[in-house]
């Protein structure tokens, strides 16, 4: 425990804290000058593409768009010039498996939901993402434009035998649903879809994004969730690249609130350091001064084994790399130790309390004795991928 503390002190000490902080700087800058901060330009599929929606996405955001024979797959970049090959595109395809599937996490106590996937992978260049790994074979980021068929799945999903509970569409599983929609213009296509043609369903947008102005005239009709991942300023400035600050997504959800939104939270991955206790117990203060969460998901920094090299080849300065060798192996997944664990979490759930009993508090991918450790002993899940 104590290693996993001391490793990631996060960047008060030299020379490792200089070349973060020199990566970090250098990160930030490398897109400051594009007019869409996240994407340069469209690539599309020949023949495998809907024409009309790319063209659509193209003069919505006057993107230039490449036509591509196929899709790329990994390229021998490194560093930064690999992030701007695979992450700083958009590529604009259609999908050819099914848009709507059951998943089932195979670590600790996790609901069989249901996610729509729209994205595959992310424009942000956060450090530790598991898609860097979950993408390995086709890292560019990707948006699915046959959405006819979409629609299509989506109420054929309506109209099933399925529990209350698991109803939910998850459009944050493989990608973040509200990075580059003012590019593609997404969300104004779903979210009015749902109480119109799929009033039984629910869609939730899990994000890192401050984006939600097409949001808040949308005719939602109370079937739509947004729920927004938000961590340390500390952990956002070192480990976050290209996202928008916390404060200006706790803000967000303000703003979708007063629309009429489910707003949900999830702090998640919880990193420990050395000031972690104070500045996470800051996040909880900051963020019920703007919001009141109807739930709250808390999960801690749990790569898989097979990460740390692909974390490396994008961000050779990391400080996970320091970390990742210090936690420990459970399941398939590296994780700080039990008793480390249960503190944070403890930590966490206490602060939530001093300001609401009335929020649900859920732990992602946690089995029972941590839930029971930390006080949270209900039968049901009230995780942030159900209703």
């Amino acid at each position: 425990m104590a290693g996993a503390h001391r490793n990631i002190r996060l960047l008060h000490q030299s020379p490792i804290a200089n070349a973060v902080r020199e990566q970090s700087a250098a990160y930030a800058a490398a897109v400051a000058e594009q007019e869409h901060g996240l994407v340069r330009e469209l690539w599309a599929v020949r023949g495998r593409s809907d024409a009309d929606q790319v063209h659509r996405i193209a003069e919505r955001s006057g993107l230039p768009v490449r036509w591509l024979a196929k899709a790329p797959t990994v390229n021998g970049e490194r560093g930064m010039d690999k992030l701007l090959e695979e992450r700083n595109v958009l590529l604009l395809r259609d999908r050819q498996s099914p848009f709507i599937e059951q998943f089932q996490h195979p670590l600790g106590r996790c609901a069989k939901f249901y996610k729509l996937t729209a994205y595959n992978n992310c424009n942000y260049w956060c450090e530790y993402c598991y898609l860097y790994l979950t993408f390995r074979n086709s890292p560019v980021s990707t948006h699915f434009v046959n959405y006819d068929r979409m629609f299509r799945e989506i109420e054929a999903f309506d109209g099933a035998s399925i529990p209350e509970p698991l109803r939910v569409l998850n459009l944050g599983e493989l990608g973040d649903p509200l990075a580059v929609d003012e590019i593609t213009g997404f969300a104004e296509q779903v979210v009015p879809f749902l109480p119109a043609h799929a009033p039984h369903t629910k869609l939730l947008f899990l994000t890192k994004s401050d984006a939600v102005k097409m949001l808040l005239p949308l005719e939602h009709g109370g079937r739509t969730i947004v729920s927004f991942s938000v961590n340390t300023d500390k952990v956002w400035r070192y480990l976050e690249h290209r996202t928008p600050s916390p404060a200006a997504r706790l803000e967000a959800a303000r703003e979708v609130q007063n629309a009429g939104y489910e707003v949900r939270l999830r702090i998640d991955p919880v990193i420990r350091y050395s000031t972690w206790k104070t500045d996470y117990e800051a996040l909880v203060e900051e963020a019920f001064s703007l919001v009141r969460p109807s739930r709250i998901t808390i999960g801690e920094y749990r790569p898989a084994e097979g990460l740390s090299n692909h974390i490396r080849a994008r961000f050779p300065q990391s400080p996970l790399i320091k970390v990742n060798g210090s936690l420990v192996a459970e399941a398939g997944k590296l994780r700080y130790p039990r008793a480390s664990r249960i503190e944070m979490f403890a930590a966490l759930i206490n602060a939530i309390r001093r300001h609401s009993a009335r929020t649900d508090i859920a732990l992602c991918k946690e089995d029972n004795q941590v839930w029971k450790a930390v006080g949270l002993n209900g039968s049901g899940l009230c995780c942030n991928c159900l209703g």
